[in-house]
């Protein structure tokens, strides 16, 4: 059985103190759960889901921790990726993030996590979001009723392995 992967999106730079609290819980839960991650491999929730994940396995052979970077240099990634793709696409990787992830979730976020969401909707992938986080996750739970509002990384968890039942 193929390992079953999340794609989380959200802020990047400047990202509150908050978001990146519940990011990172959000990755110890996701570990937990044995949900392998993927995310654009950068800073702020990227980066804290990815530690978050990476602190909280409890044996060898845990899901990967994975980046797809905009750019070509692998040295870019945060230091909590097992795998890290450096596509070279730019913005364009955002469509490779949305199609890794069996389920993708939406912490925060701007106009890159935005594209994420809608091209995860556009492929029949399902989304969570977490709209007290602000951005992108506030914005698609008014817009987008196709969109799950999740309040806890607990519930998203338990939300995202039932739609992967």
């Amino acid at each position: 059985m193929r390992t079953r992967m999340v794609a989380v999106v959200g802020t990047g730079k400047h990202t509150p103190g908050p978001v990146l609290e519940l990011s990172e819980k959000l990755g110890a839960a996701l570990a937990k759960a044995r949900l392998g991650i993927v995310s654009g491999g950068l800073g702020g929730v990227m980066e804290a889901v990815s530690r978050g994940a990476f602190h909280a396995r409890e044996q060898p052979g845990q899901p990967p921790i994975i980046g797809i970077l905009p750019g070509y240099d692998a040295d870019e990634g945060n230091n909590f990726l097992d795998v890290v793709i450096p596509s070279g696409m730019g913005h364009a990787r955002n469509a490779l993030v949305a199609a890794a992830g069996d389920v993708v979730i939406c912490v925060g976020g701007a106009t890159g996590a935005l594209s994420e969401v809608a091209l995860a909707r556009k492929i029949g992938r399902p989304v969570l979001a977490f709209p007290e986080s602000g951005g992108t996750a506030m914005l698609v739970c008014k817009g987008l009723p196709s969109v799950t509002q999740v309040r806890t990384p607990e519930e998203a968890v338990t939300v995202a392995k039932g739609l992967l039942e």
